[in-house]
């Protein structure tokens, strides 16, 4: 353990040191911390994590995490000009999305069924915003833009949640389970844990920082405290513990109004450092543990995922606005896979049991691993080159 803490420690401190210069090279935080667990894994660092169960936790705590601080700050997002783009991209783009990712799969990987291909689908098809912030953090991008993709990747992931697991109770009912059973017990029970805690703990921190009760930085861990809660009383009750804490954010981000925004800031910098955690730990022990994932047809489906099943329906989903074709290509090509897909691959396959043979684990490591590094590395440069292109135009852009 010792070893691993020191590992952890020197590929961390390496980072932070080289943040703001990586922060302007092709170089993401996401292809680091992959390439380091990678190496890691070569010398032994994750030995201890293997034989146990604590990797699976680090992600849910992760994914939990971010899912209820995106979810809580959509109350500052201005949808006044960007409600026409988000929802476009999460109502129409996501379920073509869906779709073609679901035909792509039966036709690379026939084995896996049409419901099958759906969950697969359903799994690669939330995006992860923490593989192009070069993008979405740019300022010379227009803000348009980058808040649509900023709303995209902050909701997808628990609008695709329910998704899943309804395609799961019907893959269930196949085999004899259930149908509503697994699906509403998952949803409801979770929307009721979420809402209840996100509703009184936000009550309750409102109304004791306006008497003067409640120091700032207990309100910032306040706001960790709650997902936390929401996500393993759900998990024990029966319910999806990132429903529940996706639920408390839009609840708790609701009833705090007003609050000073920074009250989010340690929820957003403990996210990001579990974030590079859980990407080491996708390198060290889920991509090298699955080299040999790397076949023809998981190549195939991943390469399909990452263009023609993203970009396509991202194309459709902006005819009739004011988009021109570079700007659509640019959204279209800027919707990396990460952190949900790896979570909702786990779900499948560990958690509630359900076997697609080799397909949907395969797909999962091989596309997010080459999301990482070609989202990564064309992040900053083709964020630079939009922007240079939108700047020139003769017209307000994009």
């Amino acid at each position: 353990m010792v070893y691993l803490i020191a590992y952890l420690g020197v590929t961390t401190v390496v980072y932070a040191l080289l943040s703001r210069r990586l922060g302007r090279s092709p170089i993401t935080g996401p292809m680091y911390f992959v390439t380091a667990g990678l190496l890691g894994a070569t010398v032994g660092a994750w030995d201890v994590l293997v034989e146990g169960d604590g990797v699976s936790t680090i992600f849910e705590i992760t994914l939990g995490l971010v899912l209820f601080t995106e979810a809580m700050k959509l109350r500052l997002v201005s949808w006044t000009e960007d409600f026409e783009l988000a929802t476009r991209l999460l109502g129409i783009g996501m379920p073509l999305t869906i779709a073609a990712g679901a035909f792509a799969a039966v036709v690379v990987l026939p084995d896996v069924g049409l419901i099958g291909g759906a969950i697969i689908a359903t799994v690669m098809a939330p995006t992860d915003a923490a593989l192009g912030l070069a993008v979405v953090q740019n300022p010379r991008v227009p803000r348009r833009i980058r808040e649509a993709l900023g709303v995209e990747s902050g909701l997808n992931d628990g609008i695709a949640l329910p998704v899943l697991l309804f395609f799961l109770a019907l893959f269930a009912a196949e085999e004899g389970t259930r149908l509503w059973s697994l699906f509403l017990e998952g949803v409801g029970v979770a929307i009721v844990v979420g809402g209840l805690f996100g509703l009184v703990a936000g009550f309750a921190m409102k109304t004791a920082a306006a008497r003067g009760l409640m120091q700032e930085q207990w309100q910032q861990i306040m706001v960790v405290i709650v997902p936390l809660f929401s996500l393993f009383v759900a998990d024990e009750l029966g319910g999806s513990g990132f429903i529940a804490t996706f639920v408390a954010g839009l609840v708790f981000g609701h009833v705090i109004q007003g609050m000073d925004k920074s009250v989010a800031g340690f929820a957003d910098d403990l996210g990001t450092v579990l974030t590079m955690l859980a990407f080491m730990l996708f390198g060290g022990i889920l991509l090298a543990n699955n080299i040999d994932a790397f076949n023809p047809a998981t190549i195939v489906y991943a390469v399909l995922s990452l263009t023609v099943v993203r970009m396509l329906p991202v194309a459709i989903s902006m005819i009739g606005t004011d988009l021109r074709t570079a700007t659509t290509a640019f959204m279209g090509w800027f919707g990396p896979r990460g952190l949900a897909s790896i979570i909702f691959a786990a779900i499948v396959v560990e958690d509630i049991g359900i076997d697609l043979g080799e397909g949907l684990f395969g797909v999962m490591v091989v596309t997010v691993t080459l999301s990482v590094f070609l989202h990564g590395g064309t992040a900053y440069y083709g964020a630079q080159a939009y922007s240079a292109w939108s700047e020139k135009q003769s017209v307000k852009p994009p």
